[in-house]
């Protein structure tokens, strides 16, 4: 029998796979949820409530990328750690990489998220070859 935190996990990913932010938005994630992904890449660095993973999350489905559960379990009273492949091919880019994530439950709700990349060389060259930035003139206007 799983906890009711790991429940709430695997929940969000049921929704994610089948493309049901609005659940996600309104029981899974707490309003001022901060979700922080490491790297050097367009879509690294923290998120600011909801909205912004929603946000987030749709990028994601746009880079082709398919987040597969290894592994979760409960870590401590208010925590849980999932393992997961995150791998997708794209305007010649792809990604196979194993990650760690750790949220933090608060009120039944995901509230505070980091992820843990296992190649973040790999994790940077994906995203940043599927968003590519501008060239430098049309940057600098």
């Amino acid at each position: 029998m799983n906890s009711p935190n790991v429940e709430i996990v695997q929940r969000m990913y049921e929704c994610f796979n089948r493309g049901d932010m609005d659940t996600i938005r309104r029981e899974i994630f707490a309003p001022d949820l901060v979700w922080r992904l490491p790297g050097h890449h367009p879509l690294a660095g923290t998120k600011n409530g909801a909205e912004e993973v929603i946000a987030f999350f749709g990028q994601l489905n746009k880079a082709g990328i398919q987040v597969d559960l290894i592994g979760i379990e409960p870590f401590g009273a208010d925590s849980v750690v999932e393992v997961h492949r995150g791998h997708g091919q794209t305007n010649g880019a792809v990604l196979d990489a194993n990650n760690c994530t750790h949220y933090q439950i608060r009120d039944s709700k995901i509230a505070n998220v980091q992820v843990y990349i296992s190649d973040q060389h790999s994790v940077d060259n994906f995203f940043s070859a599927v968003y590519a930035l501008k060239p430098i003139p049309d940057r600098l206007a």
